[in-house]
């Protein structure tokens, strides 16, 4: 029924959202005291949390010390080693994560407080779904799907108490902040590309390079103030929203595979069966094969 302006009292909407969330490897972990983890890197975004004991962790040549409580974040590819540093066992949660909402990972890359101790604004905004999370790791059931989607639910709660403490403690930008807008400017440029349906698709280095030409800076800097805002490189950012676009075709049942590589812009399905086992390790078929039986 076409329902006219004249006779509507009142809308609220809800916004549009198309966000999604990778967890990895979340471990809740009792160590003996002589217990350590080398030094590395990984391009995931890091919290830890200490339960029990006391942990010493360098990260980027800088030490911390936690006390049960307190928090680590810590940002993609930040160098990162630690022990345990007291004379009694040591508990602790650990969760590595990617996340594609721009603004969330802008608020996530651009501060730089690393430490939190367990009374910090921080903490105690995170630390109710940190508890719902450790809970759900210790399940036996954990796998089950109604367990998993209590797990996305807390990971979402988790990303709502960083985004509203972030961006409380964000010291007010100047208008039109050059990095920001810079990388702002490349991000929705590549997002653009990415929707373009029917676009003929370019190597990734070519379409980056379209998109940071008519900035006036060069490709090192656009690089530069790309990765300070969002983590990544234009290049890694390019991939994920294409990775991203071309599963939810695959998971259309009315969409064949040659019909999904045509309309991310790949001439030769052969060349997109490459690069989504690039990115995935599994070709498209097989994917696919999960959600059509």
């Amino acid at each position: 029924m076409e329902m006219h302006e004249n006779h509507q009292i009142s809308e609220f909407m809800l916004p549009d959202m198309d966000s999604t969330f990778q967890l990895f490897a979340a471990h809740l972990r009792t160590v003996t005291p002589d217990w350590s983890y080398p030094r590395h890197s990984h391009p995931m975004f890091e919290v830890n949390l200490l339960l029990a004991g006391r942990q010493e962790m360098t990260v980027n040549g800088q030490r911390y010390v936690q006390e049960p409580g307190d928090v680590m974040l810590l940002r993609p590819e930040e160098i990162h080693e630690s022990r345990a540093s007291g004379l009694e066992s040591m508990t602790y949660y650990c969760l590595h994560f990617n996340v594609d909402d721009r603004v969330l990972r802008g608020l996530l890359c651009q501060g730089k407080a690393i430490y939190h101790d367990g009374g910090s604004l921080l903490t105690q905004a995170i630390r109710p779904s940190l508890d719902k999370l450790i809970a759900l790791t210790t399940r036996a059931d954990a796998e089950q799907l109604g367990n998993r989607m209590r797990t996305m639910s807390a990971v979402y709660e988790l990303f709502a108490g960083f985004s509203e403490t972030l961006t409380e403690s964000r010291k007010p930008e100047t208008p039109g902040n050059r990095t920001t807008r810079v990388a702002s400017e490349i991000a929705a440029g590549l997002e653009k590309c990415v929707e373009g349906e029917g676009a003929e698709s370019e190597p990734t280095r070519e379409t980056v390079a379209a998109v940071t030409a008519g900035l006036g800076y060069s490709a090192s800097s656009c690089n530069r103030m790309f990765h300070q805002v969002y983590g990544m490189s234009p290049r890694q950012y390019l991939s994920a929203l294409k990775l991203k676009k071309a599963k939810l075709l695959l998971m259309e049942p009315s969409l064949s595979v040659e019909a999904v590589s045509a309309r991310l812009g790949y001439k030769d399905i052969a060349h997109f069966s490459r690069q989504f086992k690039r990115w995935t390790g599994e070709p498209p078929g097989k994917f696919r094969a999960r959600f059509h039986i």
